[in-house]
């Protein structure tokens, strides 16, 4: 199905994932960064004290599994290891294709190879520069520099790769530059900064050093406002994709703020499912009697997205474990507001 307005074309391609505590599948998935080499890492919180609970699944864009990475803590009285992930929140990859990994419950930053191998981390738990409290989202920028949702702290906080401070912005409030509990947040192609304001219900953007240039969004549930926003988005002809967490729902805007569309979720069952339920015949019988199928399409409580240079927009759903994929498919429009381009 397409959806289109204005001339922006979206059209729902196919749904990646199922709920599985290991291997080919999702637990909990809060996250997704996609390489350069067609694969996505996702986030999986799973539980946070078992050895097989799964961290990050990597597998392709059409759900062919290729691994696993990051250990579960070891127990919840015993000392993590070192490279172990307890509340993983975001994941993010630089120019070399090395993952960045933010832990809410350790407070720091861990990164591994192309190979998944723990290559470093940084972080400690505080409030001075360079310290987190409940790290969240991160983003590179094109020089290679991450910007860090120090949410606890109510910032945003950038570093070089390996871990030195940069620079900082933000406190808790409701006014310009302000946070309430920040989570999600993406770089643009110019290195303006977009930041989800969760608490707050809108999205702010900067520019690379700090400085406010934009707010979209309020609390409600009408065309642009938001129910706790927790991921954003920006594709390469600067529109806009938030995941409104609370209204379970994506909406999209132009490029000075203004609303596009939104989507209530298409999804189908994926091909890990339809291995799943052919492997269980009597699955797919119960499936045929269930009432309130219709509604395994829409999204529940999505909480992060992602867009890459193909125009292919993923759009994570923890509850459901899973991860719908559209396309965009028409990058400008004509509109009757400036009659030009976004």
């Amino acid at each position: 199905m397409t959806t289109q307005v204005l001339g922006v074309a979206f059209r729902y391609t196919h749904t990646i994932g199922r709920g599985e505590a290991a291997g080919s599948g999702f637990s909990n998935p809060v996250a997704v960064a996609r390489s350069e080499d067609d694969l996505i890492y996702v986030v999986n919180r799973a539980s946070e004290y078992r050895p097989d609970s799964i961290r990050i699944t990597v597998c392709t864009v059409g759900e062919e599994y290729v691994g696993e990475f990051a250990k579960a803590s070891p127990g919840r009285n015993e000392k993590p290891y070192p490279d172990a992930s307890v509340w993983p929140a975001s994941v993010a990859l630089d120019k070399a294709g090395n993952a960045y990994v933010t832990d809410e419950w350790l407070h720091r930053v861990a990164s591994y190879n192309r190979d998944w191998e723990p290559i470093g981390m940084w972080g400690t738990a505080g409030n001075g520069d360079g310290e987190l409290d409940h790290p969240a989202g991160l983003a590179f920028d094109s020089e290679d520099n991450v910007y860090v949702v120090d949410s606890g702290n109510n910032r945003i906080q950038k570093f070089t790769k390996d871990g030195r401070f940069l620079t900082k912005w933000g406190r808790e409030g409701t006014g310009d530059g302000e946070f309430n509990l920040p989570w999600g947040i993406d770089v643009d192609n110019q290195g303006n900064v977009y930041v989800a304001d969760w608490r707050n219900d809108r999205i702010q953007k900067f520019s690379s050093d700090g400085q406010f240039l934009m707010k979209l969004g309020t609390s409600g549930s009408g065309d642009g406002q938001f129910d706790r926003p927790t991921g954003v988005a920006v594709d390469k002809g600067g529109i806009i994709y938030v995941t409104d967490w609370g209204n379970d729902r994506l909406q999209v805007f132009d490029r000075r703020g203004r609303f596009i569309t939104k989507m209530a979720g298409e999804a189908t069952v994926s091909q890990w499912g339809k291995q799943k339920l052919d492997a269980n015949p009597d699955m797919w019988k119960e499936r045929d009697i269930a009432q309130g199928q219709e509604r395994e399409k829409l999204f529940w409580g999505p909480i992060a997205v992602e867009v890459d240079d193909q125009d292919r927009i993923f759009v994570v759903e923890s509850a459901r474990n899973r991860i719908q994929v559209y396309r965009k498919i028409a990058p400008f429009f004509q509109n009757k507001f400036d009659g030009g381009r976004l």
